[in-house]
């Protein structure tokens, strides 16, 4: 059977990355935690390739969408940059794609990851669905489950492996660094890293092929709930504005749907109008 695998490749968690200096483009160390990125993808392309898959779409997930150089990604991959999208980190997301690999993933708010945030612009000080702590990974796994998608292997600091043990606990994981702060990391050797990519990458395609990644109540398939405390007032009063968003607190809003395309949507919305309500002096 023909297999396309969609990479959704986030940067916090990639090889090398450490400092904001490393993640924010036109910053001191971006040109280097780039490359190091970039290698990480093209390692997990390469071995999906080799181990069978038909098709590979990397979507850049990180900031704006913008930081991948496309003349660096392995040619034989296609690549999905820029916004705004219908799906944000999983733009591509449909009933075509079979498997998905959470790459360079980090720890939610609070998590004590290495550059630990959900949604961090939007000023979110914690984040919960269905009443658990939850980071970028739950809600991407909710909407790739809806579609029927199998996530296949996530890579990230120790935090995000933690994490993707509670939405996708069948799926391989790659730890390539352990926090000490919140901006100092225990980097692994950057070649003990890939050569775990290829190898897990090759059994989690495996692992698709042989039925073995199916959960009896995947993601996806039950109503959901999104609680949000933002570190300010205003946020959160702005976010209420969109239809269904109900203010729970001073600080904090809650959504709930089972409409899981409709309810991630809503909260891309939410990111976005708290992102604009924050003041750049006072939050």
């Amino acid at each position: 059977m023909p297999t396309t695998v969609l990479i959704s490749a986030d940067m916090e968690g990639a090889t090398g990355a450490a400092v904001p200096e490393d993640v924010i483009p036109g910053s001191s160390g971006w040109a280097e935690a780039r490359n190091c990125w970039t290698q990480d993808i093209n390692t997990v392309v390469e071995a999906l390739f080799a181990s069978g898959a038909d098709e590979v779409l990397v979507t850049d997930a990180h900031a704006g969408g913008s930081g991948l150089e496309t003349s660096k990604i392995d040619p034989r991959a296609g690549m999905i940059r820029g916004r705004p999208r219908r799906f944000g980190m999983m733009e591509g997301i449909d009933g075509r794609v079979h498997g998905t690999i959470f790459l360079g993933y980090h720890g939610t708010v609070g998590s004590q990851g290495v550059l630990g945030h959900a949604f961090m612009p939007s000023g979110i000080h914690a984040l919960r669905v269905n009443g658990q702590p939850a980071g970028e990974g739950t809600i991407n796994a909710q909407l790739a489950g809806w579609f029927g998608v199998p996530v296949l292997l996530v890579s990230g600091d120790e935090a995000a492996c933690e994490e993707a043990c509670r939405y996708a606990p069948k799926a391989p994981r790659v730890p390539t660094k352990a926090a000490l702060t919140r901006f100092t990391a225990r980097q692994r050797p950057v070649s003990a890293v890939h050569r775990d990519l290829a190898e897990t990458t090759g059994i989690a395609l495996k692992m698709l092929a042989d039925g073995a990644l199916r959960e009896p109540d995947p993601p996806g398939s039950a109503e959901l709930s999104a609680e949000i405390e933002f570190s300010t007032e205003n946020c959160a009063l702005a976010a209420t504005a969109i239809p269904g968003v109900e203010q729970t607190g001073a600080r904090s809003v809650s959504y709930t749907s089972s409409d899981v395309p409709g309810w991630y949507r809503c909260l891309g919305a939410i990111w976005t109008i708290a992102r604009s309500a924050r003041d750049a002096s006072y939050g």
